[in-house]
This record gives C-alpha cells, sequence and structure tokens, in this order.
C-alpha cells in the first residue's frame, strides 16, 4: 500500500500525454461528424433521377439507424453471452480467460455475430425502403461513428480525469481513504497513464481510422446481401471477416502479440476489405 501512495504521489502525466487525449478525444467526436457532412456533400452533386431518389442519397436517417444498431447490438445484446463467458465464474468461463486463443477467438466471434446480424436486420425491415447503395456508407459512418465515440471519447474523457487527478495529488488523497484491494486497482492504471507518451495515442486514432473503415466496407457488404439474392454469401462472409480481423485486437488485450503488430494487421486487413468491398459496391444495382 506504501508503494502504490508513493507512485500515486510522485506519477506525473506529460503535456504531451494530455495533448494526445485531447487530440484523440477531438477526433473521435468531431471525425464521424465531419465525414458524414463531407459525404453527404458529395452525393448531393452526384444525384440523378427523381426527387425522392435523390433525397434518399442525402438523407442521414441510416447514419442514425447506424448508432442505434451499434447501440443496441453492441452495449446492450453482445454483452449477455459476455457476462457468462467472460465473469470467471464456470470452468467454461475460466478455461476462456486463460487461454489467448481461446479468449480471441470467442470475443472475436461475438462481435461479428452480433454487429453483423444487427446490420443485417437493420437494412432488411428498418431500412427497407432505403434502396440506394449510399444508404451503406451512410449507415457504416454512424455505426464506426458510435463505437468510435463509446471507445476512443469516452475512453479519452476518463483518462484525461484521470491525468488531472495525478498531477494536481487529488488521485493520492482518494486512494488513502480506498480499501487495499481497490487501491491497488489504479496502480497499472497509474502507472500506464504516467508512461503514455502522444505518440501512443496517435496510434489510438490510427487504429480507429481503420476500423472506421472496416464499418463502412462491412456495411455494404451485408446491405448487398440484403438488397440482392445472389450476394447474399456476403453476409455470413462478413461476419468471418468481423471476427478475424477482431482476433487481433483480441489478442492484444490478452498480451498475446504487441501494438505494433496488432496495428499492421489490422491495417493490411482492413485496406484489403475495403477493396473488396469496392468492388461489391460498384456492382449493387441502382434504381
Amino acid at each position: 500500500m506504501n508503494q502504490l501512495l508513493t507512485l500515486s504521489s510522485t506519477a506525473h502525466v506529460s503535456s504531451g500525454a494530455i495533448a494526445g487525449m485531447l487530440f484523440s478525444m477531438g477526433i473521435a467526436v468531431l471525425g464521424p461528424i465531419a465525414l458524414l457532412i463531407i459525404w453527404r456533400i458529395r452525393n448531393r452533386r452526384h444525384v440523378s433521377g427523381d426527387f425522392a431518389y435523390m433525397k434518399e442519397k442525402c438523407s442521414i436517417v441510416p447514419a442514425f439507424a447506424g448508432v442505434a444498431t451499434f447501440t443496441v447490438a453492441v452495449l446492450v445484446l453482445e454483452n449477455i453471452p459476455k457476462y457468462f463467458l467472460f465473469s470467471g465464474s464456470s470452468s467454461v468461463s475460466d478455461y476462456i480467460l486463460n487461454h489467448a486463443w481461446a479468449y480471441a477467438f470467442t470475443g472475436a466471434l461475438l462481435a461479428g455475430i452480433f454487429e453483423e446480424c444487427g446490420r443485417f436486420v437493420t437494412f432488411r425491415y428498418f431500412l427497407k425502403n432505403y434502396t440506394a447503395r449510399e444508404t451503406a456508407v451512410t449507415y457504416g459512418i454512424g455505426h464506426g461513428g458510435m463505437e468510435c465515440i463509446i471507445l476512443l471519447g469516452v475512453g479519452m474523457i476518463s483518462n484525461l480525469s484521470l491525468a488531472f487527478m495525478i498531477n494536481n495529488g487529488s488521485l493520492a488523497v482518494m486512494i488513502e481513504q480506498l480499501p487495499q484491494q481497490q487501491a491497488h486497482a489504479y496502480e497499472l492504471v497509474i502507472a500506464n497513464l504516467a508512461a503514455s507518451t502522444f505518440s501512443l495515442y496517435l496510434c489510438s486514432v490510427w487504429e480507429r481510422i481503420f476500423a472506421m473503415l472496416l464499418h463502412i466496407s462491412l456495411s455494404v457488404l451485408v446491405f448487398a446481401a440484403v438488397r440482392e439474392k445472389s450476394k447474399i454469401y456476403l453476409f455470413p462472409l462478413a461476419i468471418l471477416l468481423h471476427a478475424g480481423l477482431d482476433i487481433f485486437a483480441a489478442l492484444y488485450q490478452f498480451g498475446a502479440i504487441n501494438l505494433l503488430v496488432t496495428e499492421l494487421l489490422i491495417t493490411l486487413l482492413s485496406i484489403g476489405c475495403a477493396v473488396f468491398a469496392r468492388r461489391v459496391y460498384r456492382s449493387v444495382g441502382e434504381k
């Protein structure tokens, strides 16, 4: 306990790290909004056909549908099986938590199933009247944007709060009043924040950029699967692609691979998925 109190009272989060947190938070919140505005402007300049169809191409309703789908599918439904599988309350859960590949495979497969099924249901039932292929991209911006805000934006708010508490000494005062078990939970957090740099947060932004690219690409695949029966195979493919990329992020969380390898693999695979999705996008029939 004394060692922890010493760490909390002597630790300092650099101004560069705080600047990185602020930058990441700004990108997380403003990036998706800016992307949606740019996409809408682009669509307005390239519209053709009757007025109703032109209005559909420029609609931001699919973006809000993406936000809602992510919220329900990921923050609510996906957490139900996760509670049982990652709680450590059973032999199965213990096995998953203690084996890297089991941990990565389970988490990645759950993400792929729930998110892609969420996309499928939304396109099939809630956006069934939106037939323009631009809908897929608009939806992807909303879905990926919500994830960006939750994972990066909210995470940076928490980090900033702790960083200021570390630097002004208030965290050390708070830790003194906590039970020893709760106090030790802050040890790794303090050490990580004190060691963080601006470049580390740039990596977070980099990862979110390609995560957004992936969400848009997967949205295109699922949209095509819903709109054209001949492309239904793209739906299970989207699940597998999603799970395949998330495995590397899960392995990093487990500590099985390092950050550089994780970011490199996610970047390359996201680009490959985007190239394939672009071909699918061009092949989706126009009204």
